[in-house]
């Protein structure tokens, strides 16, 4: 019987282990490997926390001009100009331009005291989607009396 178990093991194929032992070598290597890329490539540097500034950063005077949907005007949410018929006339009497006198005298105001402290004046004007565009014109040329240049329109919330 022992003769019989020989014939069966010698007849059976034998089966080479040297490339496998080649692959578990080149994984184990790969896998080693494949770490340290990993933290090398997460490697960054952060910037430098700089010594804080000493002088204080002027911010700009920003004046916020609200249009309603009657066409009056609010600066900083106080009524400035409450226009009525002014802006809205009778059919027979002819198109007027409207000027925001007081508009432009406290603008005018406020860009002084905001040269006087070295800071510049910007102005937000926020049209309703009803407002007139005459008062928005209007509130421009008041702006462009009071000498402010830097406006732009934004939308109402």
């Amino acid at each position: 019987m022992a003769t019989r178990s020989n014939e069966v093991l010698e007849s059976e194929d034998r089966f080479d282990l040297t490339s496998m032992i080649d692959v578990v070598f080149l994984l184990l290597i790969y896998f080693m490997y494949l770490p340290i890329q990993q933290e090398a490539d997460l490697i960054f540097s952060l910037p430098a926390m700089d010594a804080p500034v000493e002088k204080n950063v002027a911010l700009p005077s920003e004046q916020i001009i609200e249009i309603a949907p009657d066409g009056s005007i609010f600066l900083n949410g106080a009524l400035i100009e409450n226009l009525g018929a002014r802006l809205f006339p009778p059919a027979t009497s002819a198109k007027k331009k409207v000027e925001f006198n007081d508009l432009a005298s406290t603008l005018k105001r406020l860009k002084a005291s905001a040269d006087r402290s070295g800071i510049m004046t910007i102005v937000s004007i926020y049209p309703d989607a009803d407002s007139p565009h005459q008062a928005s014109i209007s509130v421009l040329d008041a702006c462009a009396k009071a000498g402010i240049k830097q406006v732009s329109f934004a939308e109402a919330d």
